[in-house]
């Protein structure tokens, strides 16, 4: 099957921290740190996106599962290995195109 992009949106990316590991996500699911997951309210839970960082061109496939608290507003928080492969965990924050993928 084919993705198409139903949508492209600009947002800030950061990762979730490593000490949220085994706590609830909105999906039911325990936040698991090496999974291709992120947070963000600009997406339903379970919509796949292609982010893409907009100063070196990496890009990760990943699965929203979660939304960050309200006060962060609308962003995107990758899984810290997510965030890894798009540009390393030592920068905190990037800035990514995210392109929403359907059928």
């Amino acid at each position: 099957m084919t993705n198409i992009v139903l949508a492209v949106t600009i947002l800030t990316a950061s990762w979730e921290q490593f000490d949220d590991a085994g706590q609830l996500a909105a999906n039911g699911h325990k936040f698991n740190p090496k999974a291709m997951t992120c947070a963000t309210r600009a997406y339903p839970i379970g919509t796949k996106l292609l982010v893409t960082d907009t100063h070196n061109g990496n890009f990760v496939l990943v699965t929203v599962t979660d939304k960050p608290a309200k006060k962060y507003g609308n962003r995107i928080d990758l899984s810290p290995k997510a965030f890894e492969q798009l540009n390393g965990l030592a920068l905190g924050v990037c800035e990514v195109k995210v392109s929403q993928l359907g059928h």
